[in-house]
């Protein structure tokens, strides 16, 4: 499937993942482990690539994480869960792991969890002097 000496697939079946692969696609394939899931893909220089932020199943839904500032929420569709400190954690340890495995390294707010799939807020809306 790929022409690295180790398939990429191979490494995270053994690292205990799920592939998923894409129908028709041999440069995309989509990785899950527990109720966590995140696309890949070949960049423009043959790279794999995280396809948007990863994300959770939530009472059977994908969701993703929305910030709000004040708090976190899970957003499927326009619908919106209050998110959970396990949840959270889960999706911080699977997004690593997948990071480790694909060597990109781990950047200082990334790392804080500050990188959502949206951020619904902004601190100088409202205010007086704005």
């Amino acid at each position: 499937m790929g022409d690295e000496p180790i398939d990429l697939r191979e490494k995270f079946r053994e690292a205990g993942f799920e592939i998923i692969e894409s129908s028709g696609r041999p440069d995309a394939f989509t990785v899950k482990k527990g109720n966590c899931t995140l696309g890949l893909q070949r960049d423009a220089n043959r790279a794999w690539r995280p396809v948007g932020p990863p994300t959770l199943e939530i009472r059977g839904l994908g969701c993703r994480l929305e910030d709000h500032g004040y708090q976190k929420f899970w957003l499927h569709g326009d619908q919106r869960f209050p998110v959970r400190v396990s949840d959270l954690k889960r999706l911080y340890q699977f997004d690593r792991e997948v990071r480790s495995l694909l060597g990109i390294p781990a950047l200082y707010h990334e790392s804080l969890g500050t990188c959502s799939a949206r951020t619904a807020y902004d601190r100088l809306a409202g205010r007086p002097d704005r």
